[in-house]
């Protein structure tokens, strides 16, 4: 094997273990070891992966959860090693950064609280084979958001939504564009009636349903039990609105 091919072997060899270290690690770590480290952090199968960190806890369900360090501290980080003025460094210039290392190749993105629609917008154009999107609430109750930038990303499979906003739209879009969607996250918000009926008319073939820690009706949940006959895991841990010894929720 001639030394160039041996160069191109090493650099694809690196390139696969970075693609499993994490997001800070390849921004902030693994570059400064040596050149061809650096090197191999320009690809971007380094950036298919963009889970930012965030200040509360979080799931990318159906993946476990798990305690996300300060998205501040990230960006402390960075302006710090970079010797960048912090007043002339923003929340979107940060994002649109990394996002856009990715190189259109993104498949999953969650995006920190403090996001604006601005780089949501960025990302949705960035990122166009997004299969998971994680949303928090700020970005989602904005009132400059459009529904249309969640719903019509065709290969979108799982959607995380910090807010039960809009979620009729969303859905419809997704019913309409999104032909291998199974999953939906709507932990921390509020599901009655008009929450669960589309869930259950809208995402026929949903699978999994995260709704720990939401505030769900005992009437919401018994539309949801009753219609999502395809539904493999609904997890309903820390919620509050109905009797968890409820004799007909029990026996559906």
């Amino acid at each position: 094997m001639d030394n160039r091919r041996w160069q191109d072997l090493e650099m694809d060899c690196l390139v696969k273990v970075f693609e499993k270290v994490g997001m800070e690690s390849v921004l902030l770590d693994v570059p400064f070891v040596c050149k061809p480290w650096y090197k191999a952090t320009l690809n971007p199968s380094c950036w298919q992966c963009l889970i930012f960190p965030d200040n509360e806890r979080t799931e990318i369900w159906p993946w476990d959860d798990f305690e996300c360090p300060d998205f501040q501290n990230l960006m402390d980080r960075f302006a710090s090693e970079f010797q960048i003025d912090g007043d002339r460094f923003s929340v979107t210039t940060f994002l649109k950064f990394v996002i856009n290392r990715s190189s259109r190749t993104a498949v999953p993105l969650k995006l920190p609280k403090c996001c604006t629609v601005e780089t949501f917008v960025f990302a949705a154009n960035v990122c166009p084979g997004l299969v998971t999107l994680g949303l928090p609430l700020r970005l989602l109750e904005s009132e400059h958001m459009n529904p249309e930038l969640i719903g019509k990303r065709k290969n979108l499979e799982v959607v995380s939504l910090g807010s039960s906003l809009n979620l009729v739209i969303i859905l419809a879009l997704i019913k309409t564009h999104c032909k291998n969607f199974y999953g939906l996250d709507l932990s921390m918000t509020l599901i009655l009636e008009r929450e669960a009926l589309p869930i259950v008319k809208l995402v026929t073939n949903i699978k999994y349903l995260n709704l720990k820690g939401a505030i769900v009706s005992r009437d919401s949940l018994v539309t949801l039990l009753c219609g999502c006959k395809d539904v493999v895991v609904l997890d309903v841990r820390d919620c509050i609105g109905f009797d968890e010894n409820d004799d007909e929720i029990l026996t559906i």
